[in-house]
């Protein structure tokens, strides 16, 4: 496994460890990263090494994932994934930085951007938008992300031929390495995932409340929505709406990818990210 450049982080909130990787480059434009459901910091990996050199990333462990610390069940609610961000955010000081956020963490990011739009310089919303597409009721749309539902294994090699299964289009190491960090020894000798389990039974994490579509119509910073050709969460009407909702949102289908399209396609995702990100010239 290739050693990897960043440094791991604690930030505490509600009596909860919140990890994050820093891969340093202190100075330089932040990137702040924030995976899905039942994933990780380390899926961001791959862009951290492309990037590192030139913006100072931050890849968040949300709570109940990785190696932050698990919440009660009842409290995964996209209101405690949001002040879980700000938290990191306000204890590392940073300003005026670029938000990217996958599938749960892009809706945690939509509600950031709302709420603190002084703080960001774009946003970048990987595979997810402010709807779903018409499926039949009780339909987890989650379990075609990066992390199956749990259960364990016999060993690391078990786990990645599983994952790489459902990850079909993504490249072996990819694979590799996201079963390296997302997986944990269990007492009996074998392998499970890290996420609270919790995770599964939960329900979906926007309050009935909540108007997804009012909140990004509201977004003025420059956004760029990225979805797979392959994606069952993004369809091209939803991806059109969001073009035609949000004041300032482009839209960029990254081909042979489905949800989990930085896994999918690296370098297609990370090279929308770099033209997303590409200095503007002057009006």
């Amino acid at each position: 496994m290739t050693s990897v450049p960043a440094h791991s982080h604690y930030v505490v909130r509600d009596q909860i460890k919140l990890h994050h990787l820093d891969w340093g480059n202190h100075g330089c434009h932040p990137v702040v990263l924030v995976h899905g459901v039942r994933l990780h910091a380390h899926v961001w990996n791959d862009f951290g090494r492309r990037f590192n050199n030139r913006f100072h990333i931050l890849a968040l462990d949300q709570r109940g994932h990785g190696d932050s610390g698990w919440a009660a069940e009842d409290s995964y609610h996209l209101e405690d994934f949001y002040r879980d961000l700000r938290a990191v955010i306000e204890a590392r000081g940073l300003s005026r930085f670029t938000l990217i956020g996958h599938s749960l963490g892009g809706l945690v990011s939509m509600l950031y951007a709302h709420r603190h739009p002084e703080d960001l310089e774009r946003l970048v919303l990987v595979d997810i938008t402010a709807g779903l597409p018409p499926v039949p009721e009780g339909t987890d749309l989650s379990r075609i992300s990066e992390t199956p539902p749990p259960r364990d294994f016999d060993s690391l090699e078990t786990a990645t031929a599983y994952l790489g299964r459902l990850l079909s289009l993504a490249p072996r190491p990819m694979v590799e390495e996201s079963v390296f960090h997302g997986i944990r020894p269990t007492d009996n000798g074998r392998y499970t995932w890290k996420y609270d389990p919790a995770l599964i039974r939960r329900p979906r994490p926007v309050s009935a409340s909540m108007n997804l579509w009012d909140l990004v119509g509201a977004i003025a910073t420059p956004t760029l929505l990225q979805y797979g050709s392959h994606s069952r969460v993004v369809t091209p009407e939803l991806a059109a709406r969001m073009a035609k909702t949000m004041p300032r949102c482009s839209v960029e289908c990254i081909e042979r990818a489905g949800h989990a399209l930085f896994t999918d396609q690296p370098e297609a995702f990370a090279a929308s990210v770099e033209r997303f990100m590409a200095p503007r010239p002057a009006p």
